[in-house]
């Protein structure tokens, strides 16, 4: 009972909390992700095109698009009710922690009523913990929650289906195991892919808790066998023979496989350290500061990190009878980052990834705790003191959670808090400028980018530098020639996102000779030449075709079409937009090339589907110039 009243006076706390930040804004990929459910909502498009046709994740994600459906029938496409749906989530997670964390810390303890008491205290910790406000009120990451409330589950179906083993119930350890826990699993692989680390961390329970006799060690067998080693083969048959699906992302990135998974060691005690010791000031979605580790010395902390990670890992694995909370508790931390923390083409660094490895950590606290001598652990005056801790430690969390909720409310505070804490965030110091800019404040706006020009990444100081021509051409004065210069010195062998972003900014603020001397020709030559700067992607890679299509719109907006064709040649890629082989039919005819350029608009015409209106309107122009000059 004294169980329940602790978990439900969390779950209200978090709701009192979490409810000063609902009605925050939408956040970077919220807007991607989310329109097609604004669009479905407003009758324009199909309930299946949105379930079926996310494309942030290898599968498609189905079951999480299903979800911000149901919210949007329910209340709305607002941002408000997305958040209330994830805060619900985020409280049914805690009642599963609650039950998961009973049955484990059951194993090897003597009273049930403390049981139940410590595994209360340890879900609040959880419920409260400020890590998790970028998850809770970031909307589009109810994918992270409703992935980890599927893995919570299907642990505990798994829990099921041992306990059933170890009674000699094989028909119901079946079920469990090889019916229920294959479609929790699954639900939570379409719902995010890092759902697929279920049975793993079934491995890491099942050597912390269980022994194995033969009859027991069958069933078992054919379990792992089934949903770990086969998908593992599998995903590394893909990686072999179709190593784009799952590595292609590296292309442009500007690490490599090897210096990422240097760089997660570091980002693992990272996320432990917030876990232990949470600091609202350092908590940011603005990660792109987090240092690359290009060797084991480079920076010097990259092979402490990883002496450590042993050293821990060798600990725990001697500790393991004496403490199998603590074993247990490290490796699901591990464990759960196995799929964004290792080899797969994603950013360095973010605090969601948390959200399941952070149950990790309420494992090893009754781990830590179980290796106290009983005297200690039975003597009524240090539990009670305990007890005053553990209750001083939720309140400050709750204190910290609040605190980053109030920040949540919009994203100018959100911004702002990066910047501050976060100096070397180019892309938090980008999204305070676009605040200045769209203000009209252009001094503010060149006073925050300025500095970036002296950074020590060539990458930064080409980004700040185009972005100081930008902003200099917004406020009428002319911007500085060598800028674009330095801007070509600092280009890199491969081009990433943050150069599209850029180069926009500066096509939308250089038309109408809104640069004065800074010619649209210069800026489209300067494009260009970091384009063709590029020399260690292909042309088809995302960020180097948007490139050289970007400097074409430009030429042919002065109407230097030679040079528009050129670029164009090399945008022109299987698989990108229609809206590019538009330009190029029209690029073709300036160049008096028109039996090549009708041959592509005929091609053109039998590809883009009727129902593409974007595509049917960039193919507008180029049916015009064709037919009026057969």
């Amino acid at each position: 009972m004294k169980a329940r009243w602790i978990v439900s006076a969390a779950i209200l706390a978090a709701m009192l909390i979490y409810s000063v930040g609902l009605d925050g804004p939408y956040l970077f990929d919220d807007t991607f992700n989310l329109m097609p459910v604004r669009l479905w909502a407003a009758g324009r498009l199909d309930w299946s095109e949105v379930m079926f046709g996310n494309v942030s994740g290898i599968l498609g994600r189905p079951v999480s698009m299903a979800s911000f459906m149901l919210s949007a029938a329910i209340g709305g496409a607002t941002p408000l009710d997305y958040k209330v749906g994830n805060l619900a989530i985020h409280l049914v997670c805690s009642v599963v922690i609650f039950r998961l964390l009973q049955r484990l810390m059951a194993a090897n303890h003597r009273s049930p009523d403390t049981v139940t008491v410590s595994a209360g205290l340890l879900t609040a910790l959880w419920l409260l913990h400020p890590l998790h406000v970028s998850t809770v009120l970031y909307a589009v990451q109810r994918m992270a929650q409703l992935s980890t409330l599927f893995v919570l589950l299907a642990l505990l179906a798994y829990l099921k289906g041992r306990s059933a083993l170890t009674s000699s119930q094989p028909l119901k350890a079946r079920i469990w195991l090889f019916a229920a826990f294959p479609a929790l699993w699954l639900l939570g692989l379409l719902s995010k892919e890092n759902a697929a680390v279920a049975s793993a961390l079934c491995l890491v329970l099942e050597l912390a808790y269980f022994r194995r006799d033969e009859a027991s060690t069958r069933i078992l067998a054919w379990f792992y066998t089934t949903t770990l080693i086969l998908p593992v083969l599998l995903a590394g048959l893909v990686a072999v023979i179709r190593p784009s699906i799952l590595l292609g992302g590296y292309r442009i990135l500007e690490f490599d496989m090897p210096q990422r998974l240097l760089s997660q060691a570091r980002a693992l005690f990272s996320y432990l350290g917030m876990l232990v010791f949470p600091r609202g000031e350092n908590m940011s979605v603005f990660n792109d500061d987090f240092a690359i580790s290009t060797g084991l010395l480079s920076p010097p902390s990259t092979l402490a990190a990883l002496l450590a990670l042993v050293a821990i890992s060798v600990a725990v694995i001697a500790l393991r009878r004496r403490s199998p909370h603590l074993f247990a508790g490290w490796f699901f931390f591990l464990v759960a980052h196995g799929v964004e923390s290792t080899i797969l083409p994603l950013e360095l660094y973010f605090e969601h990834r948390n959200y399941l490895p952070s149950v990790g950590l309420l494992l090893m606290i009754a781990g830590l705790i179980s290796l106290l001598p009983d005297k200690l652990r039975n003597d009524s005056r240090l539990r009670y003191g305990a007890l005053t801790a553990f209750a001083l430690c939720a309140a400050a969390l709750a204190l910290i959670t609040w605190q980053q909720t109030n920040i949540w409310r919009n994203k100018e505070a959100i911004v702002d808090q990066a910047v501050r804490n976060h100096p070397r965030s180019l892309r938090a110091v980008q999204a305070k400028m676009i605040e200045a800019i769209n203000r009209k404040r252009y001094e503010q706006a060149f006073a925050l980018i300025s500095p970036m020009a002296n950074s020590n990444n060539p990458r930064t100081r080409l980004l700040a530098h185009l972005d100081m021509t930008s902003i200099r051409c917004l406020s009428g004065n002319p911007p500085d020639p060598a800028w674009l210069d330095q801007a070509i010195r600092d280009a890199r062998d491969r081009l990433t996102l943050a150069e599209i972003q850029t180069v926009g900014l500066l096509m939308q603020v250089s038309r109408d000779n809104r640069c004065g001397k800074q010619s649209e020709q210069r800026i489209a030559a300067t494009i260009a030449a970091i384009a063709g700067k590029a020399i260690g992607q292909a042309d088809d890679v995302g960020p180097k075709w948007q490139l050289h299509y970007a400097a074409a719109i430009i030429y042919g907006r002065i109407d230097h079409w030679s040079e528009a064709l050129t670029e164009l040649r090399h945008a022109w890629q299987p698989g990108v937009p229609s809206e590019v082989g538009a330009l190029l039919v029209q690029a073709l005819a300036h160049n008096g090339l028109r039996d090549e350029a009708a041959r592509l608009l005929w091609r053109l015409n039998q590809e883009t589907a009727v129902k593409d209106k974007a595509g049917q309107a960039a193919l507008e122009p180029a049916r015009k110039m064709i037919s009026a000059h057969p």
